[in-house]
């Protein structure tokens, strides 16, 4: 797993990620496989969440 948000690299930002983000979430069929995970930093894990309607 990266050591930095993924998302926040997109945009030449270095933080350092504290979430693993199940791409497709477990309750729809996703894994814990490493193609199914991403490095988020907080901030950027709870965007994902809010935009899937999850809180």
């Amino acid at each position: 797993m990266h050591p930095l948000c993924e998302d926040c690299l997109e945009s030449d930002r270095l933080t350092p990620a504290a979430e693993v983000h199940h791409i497709l979430p477990l309750s729809c069929g996703g894994t814990h496989d490493d193609s199914n995970l991403c490095a988020l930093c907080r901030s950027c894990h709870n965007k994902r969440h809010i935009a899937l309607g999850d809180r």
